[in-house]
């Protein structure tokens, strides 16, 4: 099997196990989290919108949506110019680990990132070449990091991450894709049911 397609596999693999493990989850412990998150990663920067769903008091579902915005410039080593933007979701697990006023957290959860990007070959020369190319991509990422507590129903913090970026669909020319690390900010707000 190809490998873009275990990491498709992967991804609706895990997306069903988060789907059972919300449904089998102890009714007496409903807490969810809403919130923000800002991902900047070495070429481009992530905006997202994000859900935390508590299936006990120190394990929760992830859920994200936004937009990925990249300017690979020639970093991708496919093209000479690289300008990507797109929407998409995460879905994934994080364990809290209590200390002192916050929690550290670690994760892994999965991206599925529908791009598009413009990209420019042969620049400098006498034939240059441009395009735009769309790609399905799906990132797996983990990470880790420290979440404050401002208030009982308050918390932000900082996240490192490393992940993989996939393209496994891809219409049009080749464009960049590989290993990836990530600084995120986020913040969160708690609900209970």
């Amino acid at each position: 099997m190809e490998l873009k397609k275990m990491y498709v596999l992967l991804y609706f693999s895990l997306f069903s196990f988060v789907l059972f493990a919300q449904n089998k989850a102890n009714a007496a412990f409903k807490k969810i989290e809403f919130g923000t998150e800002f991902q900047i990663y070495p070429v481009g920067f992530i905006t997202a919108i994000t859900s935390n769903i508590f299936i006990k008091e120190n394990l929760a579902i992830r859920f994200r949506v936004g937009g990925n915005f990249a300017d690979r410039e020639d970093f991708s080593g496919r093209n000479d110019d690289e300008k990507a933007e797109g929407f998409g979701g995460s879905v994934g697990l994080v364990k809290y680990l209590p200390y002192r006023k916050g929690n550290f957290i670690a994760g892994a959860h999965i991206d599925g990132w529908n791009m598009w990007t413009a990209w420019k070959d042969g620049v400098n020369t006498l034939n240059p070449q441009s395009g735009t190319t769309y790609n399905l991509v799906v990132q797996p990422w983990i990470n880790g990091g420290y979440l404050y507590d401002i208030s009982k129903k308050l918390n932000i913090g900082l996240t490192l991450g490393i992940g993989k970026e996939i393209n496994v669909i891809t219409r049009g020319d080749t464009v960049g894709e590989g290993w990836i690390g990530s600084l995120s900010l986020v913040s969160n707000f708690s609900f209970k049911k």
